[in-house]
C-alpha cells in the first residue's frame, strides 16, 4: 500500500510540473509558488479537520508538530531557495541533475538515524531507480553548458548549493518518519508541513513590503494552471505521508523521486514538443520501471 501512495506522490508531483509549465506561459512575473502553497494549506487542513472530526482523533503531540514543521522548512524552504540560487550559478539542468540524489541522503539518515533495514531484493530495486535518475542527472549536466564568462568560483558555489539543495530536501522527506511515529496521523502532518510553507513565503513578502500586492494579483490575476497545480501538490504531499505510514520512507523517497522524469515524458505528451525524449531518457526510465516493479514485488 505504501508503495502505491509513493508512485501516486511521483505522479501528482509530476502533473503540478505539468499545469505550473502551462500557467507560466501566461503569468511570465508569477511562478505560482505562493497560490500553490496556499491552496496546500487550505486542502489539506479541510481534509485534516475532516479526519479528525469523523475518522479518528490522534492526540496532538509537540515532538510530531515540531518534526511535522522542521520538514516543511526543510523541504519547501530551504531546499527550493538553494536550488534556485544554484540555478543561476550552474543553470536549471545542471542544478536540478545534483538535486535529483536527494533520496541518497533520504536514505543514509533513514538507515543510520531510524534504523530502516533494507532488505536485498527492495534495495535492489532502489538500486535501479537510483541507477536510472543518475543516468538521467548525466544527461542533464552534459547537455547544459556554462557560459564562457563564467568564473570558477561561481562554479564551485553553484554545485555547492544544488548538493546542498539535495541534501535538506533528502533530511526534510526523512524527518518525516519520525514526525509520524510521534504523531501518526499523515493529514495533520501534511498540513502543518504545509502552514510553515506559507508562514516563511508571507514573512518574507512582508519583509520585502509585498504581502497585500502579492494577494491582490493572485485574486486579480486568476490562472486556474496553478489552482490545479496547488490541488495536485496537495494530493501528492499527504499520499507521501500517507505512504511512510504504511513502508520505509527510504522505498517512498526513492519512488517519489522519479517525478522529475515523470514530468518530461508528460510534457513530451501533453505539451507537445516542449521536452525532448532522448535515448538517456529511454534508458533511464527503463532502470526507473525495473526497479519500482522489483520493490513492489519483494517489498513486505
Amino acid at each position: 500500500m505504501g508503495i502505491i501512495f509513493a508512485i501516486v506522490t511521483a505522479f501528482a508531483f509530476a502533473f503540478s510540473n505539468i499545469f505550473i509549465k502551462r500557467g507560466m506561459e501566461t503569468s511570465s512575473k508569477d511562478n505560482g509558488f505562493f497560490m500553490t502553497v496556499f491552496l496546500n494549506v487550505l486542502i489539506l487542513g479541510l481534509v485534516a479537520l475532516f479526519y479528525r472530526l469523523f475518522v479518528s482523533q490522534v492526540s496532538i503531540s509537540i515532538n510530531g508538530v515540531i518534526l511535522f514543521g522542521l520538514s516543511g522548512i526543510f523541504t519547501t524552504f530551504l531546499g527550493r531557495i538553494t536550488l534556485f540560487k544554484s540555478f543561476r550559478e550552474i543553470g536549471p539542468s545542471r542544478g536540478a541533475a545534483i538535486k535529483n540524489s536527494a533520496p541518497l541522503f533520504t536514505i543514509l539518515f533513514a538507515v543510520i538515524f531510524l534504523q530502516e533495514v533494507l532488505h536485498l531484493y527492495p534495495l535492489i530495486g532502489v538500486l535501479f531507480v537510483l541507477f536510472g535518475l543518475g543516468i538521467q542527472g548525466y544527461y542533464l549536466l552534459k547537455q547544459e553548458r556554462l557560459p564562457t564568462n563564467h568564473k570558477s568560483s561561481n562554479y564551485k558555489k553553484g554545485y555547492f548549493l544544488a548538493l546542498l539543495s539535495a541534501f535538506v530536501f533528502g533530511i526534510g522527506q526523512a524527518i518525516r518518519k519520525p514526525g509520524m511515529q510521534e504523531m501518526p496521523d499523515p493529514f495533520f502532518g501534511a498540513f502543518i508541513s504545509s502552514v510553515v510553507a506559507l508562514i516563511i513565503i508571507l514573512l518574507f513578502e512582508w519583509k520585502k513590503g509585498t504581502v497585500v500586492k502579492t494577494i491582490r494579483n493572485q485574486y486579480k490575476n486568476r490562472n486556474y494552471n496553478y489552482y490545479l497545480s496547488g490541488v495536485l501538490t496537495s494530493v501528492a504531499i499527504l499520499s507521501f505521508f500517507i505512504g511512510i505510514t504504511y513502508t520505509q520512507v527510504s522505498y517512498v523517497a526513492a519512488i517519489a523521486a522519479v517525478e522529475p522524469l515523470l514530468t518530461i515524458i508528460l510534457s513530451k505528451i501533453l505539451l507537445r514538443n516542449q521536452e525532448a525524449i532522448t535515448r538517456y531518457t529511454v534508458y533511464s526510465a527503463s532502470a526507473v520501471f525495473c526497479g519500482v516493479i522489483t520493490i513492489i514485488l519483494f517489498n513486505s
